[in-house]
């Protein structure tokens, strides 16, 4: 089955229209993006149907990779890269502000701002080579990811509580109410905001620094 895609571009704002992105100019800044990805539990799918057989049992898959996760960790703090055979390369990104002190450059406030990713050749070849086809086709454009989490955590800048209508309206009802709840849904599992109430009364506020 191909894989599905839409159209996205960078910055989308929710008062464009489509008639505004049909020149040549703009058709640079499109792109195709996966169209609502789902993220899968590497764990837990085995069990669902129309999914590889597990070769391990739940259990002992779960232990092995806690075990991956804290050698990464252990060699990480080494400032190691880290292998895994057949997957890929993992290196920790660093973030910080660059000054000069008595002619030398000196790192301020530099700490770990994420892991980077190199996937190993034959997994990367393997992908490559999977099908893809543009589902719907025409004007039909998504905003990036990114840049709704971006304009997500200004909303949260400014209100102590955002609720799921406040950000559908912050987006002009431009994003659906299943995309607002998966949004949310990742930004709590990250520790990024903090999800409180139950139902219709749910609210959310950003995390403790």
């Amino acid at each position: 089955m191909p894989i599905k895609f839409s159209i996205a571009k960078r910055g989308l704002l929710p008062t464009e229209s489509n008639q505004q992105i049909e020149t040549t100019d703009n058709a640079a800044l499109l792109r195709p993006v996966l169209s609502c990805p789902a993220t899968v539990d590497a764990v837990e799918f085995q069990s669902s149907s129309g999914r590889l057989p597990s070769l391990m049992p739940k259990g002992e898959l779960s232990a092995a990779l806690n075990t991956l996760q804290r050698v990464m960790v252990h060699e990480m703090e080494k400032g190691n890269a880290v292998t895994l055979p057949g997957i890929g390369t993992f290196r920790l990104s660093l973030k910080g502000q660059i000054g000069v002190e008595s002619g030398k450059y000196h790192g301020q406030d530099v700490r770990v701002d994420g892991i980077l990713f190199r996937p190993d050749r034959e997994l990367l070849a393997e992908v490559r080579g999977l099908d893809v086809e543009q589902v719907p086709c025409g004007q039909d454009f998504r905003t990036e990811e990114d840049d709704v989490e971006a304009r997500l955590a200004r909303l949260f800048e400014r209100k102590p509580f955002v609720t799921h209508k406040d950000v559908a309206t912050a987006f002009a009802q431009t994003l659906s109410r299943n995309r607002i709840t998966t949004l949310l849904g990742k930004l709590v599992r990250q520790g990024r905001i903090v999800r409180e109430g139950k139902g219709a009364q749910t609210v959310y506020r950003a995390a403790q620094s």
